[in-house]
């Protein structure tokens, strides 16, 4: 017994045993492994970028300036679950329905193909990204577990940005706070609420997840809060649920994909994956009327966190490289100034918190007036830019300069 603990205690804190179950997290390598694993202290190292900061500051062709009487208009901003524009697929002959959601409108101030770090699930990724304007992938075998091992390092996030220029900043979630460590992480990012819908009436106990709750009772909670915090302009992230799989191959072929594609468990699972966008479409287009409709100013951002797991092995309708970790956003709202400029081809899910701020022109810190200007730069660009020395400077910047990920 004293060998074997002996053992499995000098395994454990082995190096790079500990980097592979770091890259496992959150499901980790079984209860026993976990145990000892998470008994050690976990050593821990920000990204590192040898190219000197010096470039990407010298670059001059676009300064951020914040607006002199900046409005602060309440904002939302929408993690939609496994959500991708289904014509993103290559299938001649098929015709989808139309998703006034994936449309530019007169209410649009940008939207492009997203650029994502996960496909089919690691909603977290996604979040990490939004919130913090940091890329998952700079991480490395990190990545996984960067609400675990890196979260509590984390300086600058779009929480604290917001709340220093006097916002309440709430997170409406359909899962459990617990869930997949959302709640401390939440918590190390600096947010002054965290919120489930069990907790403004939804019939379910707490710790429950709710997987099957529609976008449109999500959407209304979300309204309930807007009319309950009115004292300070208030940021909102509300996550969707109902898209997420699984999906049933055996569903109907509804579009005679299979016809298109040859794959009949393809077909199925996207046509039941289309019933759910179906209800996604309509419950987004009726809050896009409701923020429209506002008195008050209001922005309502929203975006596909990853595509969904449909057994998708063809081809994609887009020339962009890394198709499978495509998405897209679009921002709308009901401010009168003009719309953002410098959008390219496609967005970094990085710099999706540095639009919100370079739209209300508020004041900002150094780190978010780097990620306003790179975006800028390299026309929403990050791991894409062609100038990668660019892109390799700005990371030195983040992560030796301003040490945005700790030390």
């Amino acid at each position: 017994m004293a060998g074997l603990i002996l053992g499995i205690t000098q395994f454990s804190q082995n190096k790079h045993n500990i980097e592979n179950w770091q890259g496992a997290l959150p499901k980790g390598k079984g209860t026993i492994v976990n145990m000892f694993m998470s008994a050690q202290q976990m050593y821990y190292q920000p990204p590192q970028y040898k190219e000197s900061s010096n470039y990407f500051l010298s670059n001059k062709q676009f300064s951020y300036l914040p607006k002199e009487n900046a409005s602060k208009p309440d904002i939302v901003v929408m993690l939609q679950e496994s959500t991708v524009n289904p014509e993103l697929y290559h299938l001649p002959g098929v015709t989808f329905p139309e998703f006034k959601m994936f449309a530019h409108d007169k209410d649009t101030r940008a939207t492009s193909p997203l650029r994502v770090q996960t496909f089919g699930g690691g909603t977290w990724l996604s979040e990490f990204s939004l919130l913090t304007g940091l890329n998952t992938d700079d991480f490395k075998f990190r990545k996984n577990s960067v609400f675990y091992t890196v979260a509590p390092h984390i300086k600058n996030s779009l929480f604290r940005e917001l709340k220093n220029n006097g916002y309440y900043t709430v997170v409406l979630t359909p899962m459990f706070k617990m869930n997949y460590n959302a709640g401390p992480t939440y918590k190390n990012l600096g947010i002054d609420l965290i919120i489930q819908p069990q907790e403004l009436g939804y019939p379910a106990e707490l710790d429950d997840n709710l997987w099957t709750i529609s976008t449109e009772a999500m959407l209304g909670y979300v309204k309930q809060l807007l009319k309950q915090h009115t004292d300070k302009p208030v940021f909102i992230f509300v996550l969707t649920m109902n898209e997420h799989g699984p999906y049933e191959k055996d569903h109907s072929d509804d579009f005679q994909i299979a016809k298109s594609s040859g794959d009949k468990n393809a077909a199925g699972a996207i046509s039941h994956y289309i019933d759910k966008i179906k209800l996604l479409d309509t419950a987004t287009n009726q809050f896009s009327q409701f923020v429209a409709e506002r008195e008050k100013p209001t922005m309502f951002l929203y975006f596909g966190d990853h595509q969904p797991n449909v057994g998708w092995n063809g081809k994609y309708n887009t020339t962009l490289t890394n198709a499978w970790y495509l998405t897209q956003f679009y921002l709308k709202d009901n401010l009168a100034s003009e719309p953002l400029q410098n959008f390219g081809d496609i967005t970094d899910i990085s710099f999706l918190g540095g639009i919100l701020l370079e739209r209300t022109g508020l004041p900002v810190s150094p780190f978010y007036e780097a990620n306003i200007r790179m975006r800028n730069l390299c026309q929403g660009r990050l791991d894409d830019c062609p100038d990668q020395k660019l892109t390799n400077s700005y990371k030195h910047y983040l992560y030796q300069d301003l040490k945005t990920a700790g030390e």
